[in-house]
């Protein structure tokens, strides 16, 4: 491909073919300024229902604040009377008929005043030492709405007099909510000697606004903690219905929002009373809010639908041409993703795929020279690290066991000395005559008895090896002289100065897709330091020779099988330790098919390097 020229056609560029597909999105801009349009005057006509609607709350307000009004009035009017005051400072069990008979008088006469306002009305005093008064007709045993247990008690406390209003009151002996204009009657020195409470039905309230009510909307009166006054769902009156912080937020200087109900979208309208703290809301279904632009909504759709399709249909045409030697292009990059370096590409298209598409078979041939030579240095470079670790395993081994028998011959103890000498030479045999293969389970298990038969020639009875696994793994296979390094540390660094007898237990199984070995002992166990610094190279056995075993056989496992695998530590001072080796599944079939080329490198552990 050096010095191939590639010719230019700028007619028949990418470049032109854009050009054509930007006059073809002007089409579809078109869908934009309807859409646009429409999103217009959808917002303008919910600002002028959302305006009128509230308009419509502010008369709903009035009537509201003129049934509070009233209340307070009468509220006043009792609370200002002379006699009702001198009986409620002097009420005992012998003037308690009589205050009856005046405050029926008195209620009687403002009553007549107050139907012409439309206003009807109940009066309840209870006294402190608990006489009660209501201008209901009570059964017995009625606890006179006692505010000293109710919740609003604390308000009505503080007032000192002043009127406390309730928002509503679910009367549990009569069965009606009611609005309350509450305050508490205080004799000369202040001390409070009952508590007069105006009541009026909520059904009086909700009469007021009931026939402006609009089909599938409702209407929520709440005072200014979010309590429900009045509303046509008479199941939310009476309770905490709004959080009116989150609903100001919302609204913000507006008379109406867009809300987010469980089952749809809500167009809430508001009036709000700063005089009397109250609001008026009125949620209204979107779908019913915008009923009346339906028809305009489902032409524009339909409109914008056609030059859509139109637009697709002109866009699909320009498209074929341009995107058939992209996607051959695509296809080639993605079969080349897959690991086929070597694939061809032949490709006459626009110039500039042209180009392209010569670029990347110059950038694959030098690539496909580069992984080759990168290929074979990082294998030699393995191989050199893998052997170096195993060649510093054996003499690291064959060290210690011969320190151990020298320590014999010098206690002169040659008998002894002879028999370790044999263990030695059989052990040797049967672990370093090749120690490039992989072993079984079940002869790195046979050969670790006789490893610690060897070391219990040197420290005496003080310890001994358990091994367990299951029959169906002995015949996986594992790196040689893999386990009795770990074997070796459980003795030099757990057992061996342990007061007691010592205990070394090996285990293998195969837990999923892996080979979990674990060797655990009851020695004297070791900090969490000390772990990191066996693994980062640092620990120190002495100032002579360092350390080299566990994180020796760690690198190994994961040079081989790759970063999953390898050794953990779990380990605390005096309780011991266990060591975790986890490796992959290898059966000798395995082994052999892959020696004989049968089996794909990618698909063996060693391949997962």
């Amino acid at each position: 491909m050096k010095g191939q020229k590639v010719r230019r056609n700028y007619f028949n560029s990418i470049r032109s073919m854009v050009m054509i597909m930007l006059l073809t999105t002007g089409i579809i801009c078109i869908t934009l300024i309807a859409g646009g349009s429409y999103m217009a005057y959808r917002a303008s006509l919910l600002d002028v229902i959302g305006t009128n609607h509230s308009d419509v709350l502010s008369q709903i307000g009035n009537q509201v604040r003129t049934f509070q009004s009233n209340a307070n009035t009468v509220s006043n009017l009792y609370y200002n009377d002379k006699n009702f005051i001198l009986y409620t400072r002097n009420l005992t069990a012998r003037n308690k008929r009589d205050f009856y008979m005046y405050m029926d008088e008195l209620t009687d006469k403002y009553k007549v005043s107050f139907n012409q306002v439309n206003l009807g009305y109940e009066v309840v005093y209870l006294s402190v030492d608990g006489t009660g008064y209501s201008s209901m007709d009570v059964p017995e045993g009625y606890d006179y709405i006692d505010p000293t247990i109710r919740i609003w008690y604390k308000d009505l406390y503080n007032a000192r007099g002043n009127v406390v209003e309730v928002a509503s009151f679910k009367d549990k002996y009569l069965g009606k909510n009611y609005y309350i204009a509450a305050r508490t009657v205080q004799n000369i020195k202040g001390e409070i000697t009952g508590y007069l409470m105006i009541l009026i039905d909520e059904e009086q309230i909700y009469r007021t606004y009931y026939d402006v009510i609009a089909q599938e909307s409702n209407i929520y009166v709440a005072n200014e903690k979010g309590d429900i006054i009045s509303s046509d769902k008479k199941n939310v009156v009476g309770t905490h219905y709004f959080n009116m912080t989150n609903l100001s937020e919302l609204f913000g200087d507006r008379v109406y929002a867009i809300v987010q109900m469980t089952k749809r979208k809500a167009l809430f309208s508001k009036y709000t009373d700063e005089a009397y703290h109250f609001t008026v809301f009125e949620e209204t279904p979107l779908d019913y809010v915008l009923a009346p632009i339906r028809t305009t909504r489902n032409l524009v759709v339909g409109l914008t639908l056609l030059v859509i399709a139109l637009g697709a249909l002109l866009a699909w045409i320009f498209s074929a041409r341009i995107t058939e030697p992209i996607m051959k292009l695509r296809d080639y990059v993605l079969q080349v993703e897959t690991g086929d370096l070597d694939a061809e590409l032949n490709l006459d298209s626009y110039s500039e795929i042209n180009i392209l598409s010569a670029g990347i078979r110059q950038m694959l041939a030098r690539i496909r020279h580069l992984i080759a030579s990168e290929k074979k240095k990082e294998e030699q470079k393995r191989k050199m690290h893998y052997n170096l670790l195993q060649a510093q395993i054996n003499p690291h081994f064959m060290y210690n066991t011969l320190f151990s028998i020298k320590c014999v011959i010098d206690m002169n103890e040659r008998q002894k000395a002879s028999n370790m000498l044999s263990a030695f030479i059989q052990l040797l045999r049967s672990t370093l005559s090749n120690p490039d293969s992989m072993s079984t389970v079940r002869q790195q298990v046979e050969a670790l008895h006789q490893y610690a038969d060897l070391q219990r020639f040197r420290y005496g009875e003080k310890f001994d090896v358990v091994t367990e696994y299951d029959d169906a793994i002995s015949d996986y296979l594992l790196p040689s002289l893999l386990i009795q390094p770990l074997v070796e540390n459980a003795i030099i660094h757990g057992v061996a100065n342990l007061d007691g007898y010592g205990i070394i237990a090996v285990s293998a199984r195969k837990k999923q897709d892996k080979i979990v070995i674990e060797v655990e002992d009851n020695g004297a166990g070791m900090p969490e330091d000390t772990i990191e610094e066996i693994f980062s190279g640092k620990r120190q056995v002495d100032d002579k020779r360092p350390h080299i075993g566990l994180k020796n056989i760690d690198e190994r496992i994961k040079l081989s099988f790759g970063e999953e695998y390898g050794l953990r530590i779990e380990s605390r001072p005096g309780d011991g330790t266990k060591i975790i080796v986890r490796l992959p599944v290898i059966s000798k079939k395995t082994v052999a098919e892959r020696e004989r080329g049968e089996v794909d490198e990618t698909d063996t552990c060693a391949g997962n390097r």
